[in-house]
């Protein structure tokens, strides 16, 4: 936080420097020095004692005028393009999403015994060749 000599802390605060000067001498509020080897009182400490600095009450309101705007609901020919091109993003995020859906779908394989089903082992292969037979039936 930034540090204010206690003159100018004074005037943040809208009070006489002699407060501020009593205030230290006191040890009510902590001052350290500066480079310059003026006293000067860190913000938060100011706070923790005073409370946060009074706003400006005799400052004028900001009375320039804002920027226009364009109107959101009727997009200008420079966004034309742009809305255009996400219309064709989204279609295509679309498919890739119903194509996704087809990939992985895997179809319930049919019970056992059943036609097309696996048929469930005889027994024991004894070769190779039992195994590839066994693939004929």
């Amino acid at each position: 936080m930034p540090a204010f000599t206690l003159g100018r802390l004074a005037k943040l605060y809208g009070m006489h420097r002699s407060t501020v000067y009593e205030a230290v001498e006191k040890g009510r509020v902590s001052a350290g020095l500066d480079g310059k080897g003026q006293k000067v009182i860190d913000l938060s400490e100011a706070i923790r004692v005073w409370g946060e600095p009074p706003t400006d009450q005799t400052a004028k309101p900001d009375t320039r005028q804002p920027a226009p705007v364009a109107d959101p609901t009727y997009p200008t020919d420079a966004l034309q393009p742009l809305l255009e091109e996400l219309r064709l993003l989204r279609e295509e995020v679309a498919g890739l999403r119903a194509e996704l859906r087809l990939i992985e779908h895997k179809p319930d394989k049919p019970p056992m015994g059943e036609k097309g089903g696996a048929q469930p082992p005889s027994g024991p292969a004894s070769s190779f060749a039992d195994l590839l037979a066994g693939l004929g039936d």
